[in-house]
């Protein structure tokens, strides 16, 4: 004799949930604030350790591919608004530092010539892939073993 199964009804049915788009808004916010104070506890104080730290040291998270692009992704919003700088240092190496909103000069404006360079750099866009073969010969090349950046 064969087992028939039953249908269940349609109210029955599981029904994906789904996240509000506020809720997502919120979780985002969250994260790039989480962002914006490890950069700021890295270089935006006198006790800062560092003048500024190399771009892909901060977002790398050693064991989490996906750590590291939601962190390359919340890290983007704050370049964006001008609350953190990406240039390039006198070895042309990509680095960030906190730096404040200009709310006179949009998003943050040029960043000024500093000791070393001589010229200013002008905003523009930068795009930055990240596969999973490039974070691991970063892990590797750059010897992370711990993520700079606090976690969730």
């Amino acid at each position: 004799q064969r087992n028939v199964q039953k249908r269940p009804e349609e109210s029955a049915k599981k029904k994906p949930v789904l996240i509000e788009k506020q809720e997502q808004e919120e979780a985002t916010t969250k994260e790039v604030k989480r962002v914006m104070k490890a950069v700021h506890r890295l270089t935006g104080t006198p006790n800062s350790p560092y003048p500024h730290v190399p771009f892909f040291e901060l977002i790398i998270h050693p064991t989490s591919f996906s750590t590291t692009v939601e962190n390359l992704f919340h890290l983007s919003f704050l370049v964006k608004d001008g609350r953190v700088k990406l240039f390039l240092d006198d070895d042309n190496i990509p680095v960030v530092k906190f730096g404040k909103k200009d709310p006179s000069n949009g998003a943050g404006g040029d960043i000024p010539a500093t000791p070393g360079t001589t010229r200013a750099i002008h905003p523009s866009q930068v795009i930055v892939s990240m596969s999973m073969e490039k974070w691991r010969s970063l892990i590797r090349e750059l010897g992370i073993t711990s993520p700079l950046m606090d976690q969730r």
